[in-house]
């Protein structure tokens, strides 16, 4: 019913919070009052975000996390090549939190149980992957799928003066190569997962892994999961299409939102073709190393276009049976992460749920072949 952009004015939002009271004139009517004032308290914070320009920081230090925070060091330097190499931006120290405790070496994997290497969301340009962003999201995976661990890491923000691109990429290498070479977890027991942004990097890692023959030094993992991937960054420089789409009203993100982030994100980038292949991927679709199940939200503006991106990378003959899309047709953009706050738990929950199943699936069938 209201789908102006002026929608996202923190002046409008008294005007809401009596409006939503009638199921009528909430977003979508089968949602509770507690998700249609949520959603739009969430949309206008990320406005005014936007607007001010802000670029948050990060800490190195564990805070609240304690020793479940750890520091990942840049990895052996010949792991960084082609696109992840760049005159300005170098690989350093990030940190990361690992869910529910700390996996040492020495630590044992349960028999079809799986770490899962996190990327969080927020357009490049929020977020930290600690407890207070990323706990439900990790609280999900460890209950819902065979998951016996999870390492969110701490990426570069593009806000930062060294955090354009490819610093991200430089550290989800340096990430995985952590798991792999210095904890010693095979491969075959990491689960690749993102959600928003996160998700483009995970179809970034798995892109760089075949582009660059890194599967002696960087071996294919287990699966992918993406959620409410943000698969085209160079569109968020047109926030229009972003303001027209039909699910404008029952977003949670706002146009401004992605727009910042994606200035922050290319910087003064040259966006070459070889660049584009990893901050669009669904312009460039390739033969993926390991399934990937795309999760989408059928309230978000981005839904349509997860939709494509999964028949962009079937048409690739060997991609046909390595790619699943699953969409929770109630939600806004990224549940697994605002699922906590706008009271869609449930549907967090099963998207959680069928992110396990996929990988179950693929357990059954290597022990069947």
């Amino acid at each position: 019913m209201f789908s102006s952009p002026k929608d996202t004015s923190i002046f409008f939002l008294p005007f809401f919070a009596v409006a939503y009271l009638h199921p009528g004139h909430r977003q979508d009517q089968n949602w509770t009052y507690r998700q249609a004032i949520t959603n739009h308290v969430l949309k206008v914070s990320l406005r005014v975000f936007s607007a001010l320009r802000m670029r948050p920081s990060l800490s190195l230090s564990p805070h609240i996390e304690g020793e479940r925070f750890v520091l990942v060091e840049p990895a052996q330097s010949n792991l960084y090549t082609g696109v992840a190499v760049n005159e300005k931006i170098k690989p350093e120290t990030i940190g990361g939190t690992w869910y529910p405790r700390r996996f040492s070496q020495g630590c044992t994997i349960p028999k079809d149980e799986h770490v899962v290497l996190h990327f969080h969301g927020g357009s490049y340009i929020l977020g930290n992957g600690r407890t207070a962003s990323c706990g439900f999201l990790a609280k999900n995976f460890l209950a819902y799928t065979p998951s016996a661990y999870v390492f969110s890491l701490q990426y570069r923000l593009a806000g930062d003066q060294k955090g354009r691109f490819p610093a991200q990429l430089q550290d989800v290498i340096s990430a995985y190569s952590y798991l792999i070479h210095t904890l010693h977890i095979p491969a075959s027991r990491i689960v690749l997962s993102g959600d928003s942004c996160g998700g483009d990097l995970v179809l970034g890692l798995l892109r760089y892994i075949v582009q660059y023959n890194c599967t002696s030094l960087l071996p294919a993992p287990k699966c992918g999961w993406v959620f409410s991937p943000w698969c085209n960054v160079l569109d968020a420089n047109d926030p229009s299409a972003w303001i027209k789409s039909a699910n404008y009203e029952t977003e949670c993100i706002p146009a401004s939102f992605p727009a910042w982030g994606a200035k922050n994100f290319l910087g003064d980038l040259q966006v070459t073709e070889p660049v584009e292949e990893y901050v669009a991927p669904i312009r460039h679709p390739f033969h993926l190393p390991s399934p990937v199940l795309i999760i989408t939200g059928g309230r978000e503006v981005l839904c349509q276009e997860h939709q494509e991106l999964a028949e962009a990378f079937r048409a690739i003959p060997q991609n046909k049976s390595s790619v699943a899309l699953f969409v929770e047709e109630n939600v806004p953009h990224d549940v697994l992460m605002v699922g906590w706050l706008m009271g869609f738990r449930t549907e967090a929950r099963r998207c959680s749920e069928r992110a396990g199943e996929f990988v179950r699936g693929l357990q059954s069938v290597t022990t069947n072949a």
